[in-house]
């Protein structure tokens, strides 16, 4: 009987998200019983945080599933498709591309939301009481680089010591350590760090294709100087490493350390809530949120679950991101005031990405 009432859009929807799995309806049509979210594994306190408040407030829903995964990764899932078995929220350090939206209509992913939560930075660390602190982009490239340009080609980069990178800098033994090339946090290095340190170096500069630029700026030393990590071990193999070695993290990351670990200024400039919100600290990003609103309920009930809407107005609320809120607590640097205005007015509709 309640099939039969069902105006035939609506209905056509329900049938189309019933066919992606035998799974039991919940709520009348609604077909699972939680939030499906991946988010990045830069995002990851971030959105635990999120998670928590979530639950906090609406006590009766059962927690999120929550998966962590590389920026790319998480956005590819959520363009998977839509139905129960496909994320119905996306967190990013990485706003989505063109490419990857254009594969979300391609798989029938054609309504989705973005709101931007605030401003992360990715910060070049030592431990605390080490002597580096002052590095410019070209000089972390010198010294992390696979290869560096000599006349007119690249021999293999073999300089040991920091001082040979720069006279004002401490003769101890280079060493680097950073998150995996699956994180957002490394790509924002690799895009603004490695690739901004050789963008004017001459031979780089001939070089016509652009794959090939970004390998020469981006390849990593091979001789145990540099280690990879996930961006959760980084902290705390640097407090475990010997002096000289400077590893990249997040500004959250930073916060969380309870002064162990020391930002070192980047061309001049030391992260701090001020230096990223007006733009003068160069490595800052900002968080996106995305969701599916085909898999909100509709007026009927209709959907592939509860809770999208809400946990998305709760994600740009005052008193989660506002100035004081509990991601600033985690390190993440509100936006203006008219800024995190229209991003609950856009919560609260559930407007679409418009590019």
């Amino acid at each position: 009987m309640f099939f039969q009432v069902l105006r035939p859009a609506v209905l056509g929807l329900a049938m189309v998200l019933l066919g992606t799995s035998a799974g039991r309806a919940q709520d009348g049509m609604t077909l699972r019983d939680r939030l499906h979210i991946v988010a990045s594994s830069s995002t990851h306190h971030l959105t635990e945080t999120l998670v928590e408040a979530f639950i906090n407030r609406y006590a009766d829903v059962r927690p999120p599933r929550l998966e962590i995964m590389g920026s790319t990764t998480a956005l590819e899932r959520f363009c998977a498709g839509l139905g129960i078995n496909t994320p119905d929220i996306a967190i990013s350090s990485r706003r989505i591309s063109r490419s990857q939206l254009n594969d979300c209509q391609s798989n029938g992913v054609s309504d989705v939301v973005e709101l931007q939560l605030g401003q992360g930075a990715v910060v070049v660390a030592m431990r605390r009481g080490d002597s580096i602190g002052n590095l410019s982009a070209r000089q972390i490239y010198t010294a992390l680089a696979a290869d560096l340009a000599r006349d007119e080609d690249f021999i293999p980069n073999t300089i040991n010591t920091w001082s040979e990178v720069g006279t004002s800098l401490p003769d101890t033994q280079i060493r680097a350590i950073l998150p995996n090339r699956s994180n957002g946090t490394r790509g924002l290095f690799n895009d603004f760090v490695m690739e901004g340190g050789c963008r004017e170096v001459k031979v780089v500069r001939t070089i016509f294709l652009a794959s090939i630029r970004v390998a020469r700026c981006t390849n990593l030393r091979q001789d145990a100087r540099v280690r990879e990590l996930s961006m959760a071990e980084v902290p705390a193999a640097l407090l475990d490493s010997p002096p000289g070695t400077i590893a990249v993290v997040s500004y959250a990351q930073l916060l969380e350390s309870g002064g162990n670990l020391s930002p070192v200024a980047l061309n001049g400039v030391l992260p701090s809530a001020a230096t990223i919100a007006n733009g003068e600290y160069d490595l800052t990003r900002t968080i996106y949120l995305y969701a599916k609103r085909q898999h909100a309920r509709s007026i009927q009930g209709v959907g592939v679950v509860r809770g999208i809407r809400e946990f998305a107005i709760d994600a740009v609320s005052e008193s989660i991101g506002g100035p004081g809120g509990a991601l600033s607590v985690i390190g993440l640097v509100p936006f203006s005031a008219a800024l995190r205005a229209a991003q609950r007015r856009a919560a609260e509709r559930l407007t679409l990405i418009s590019r």
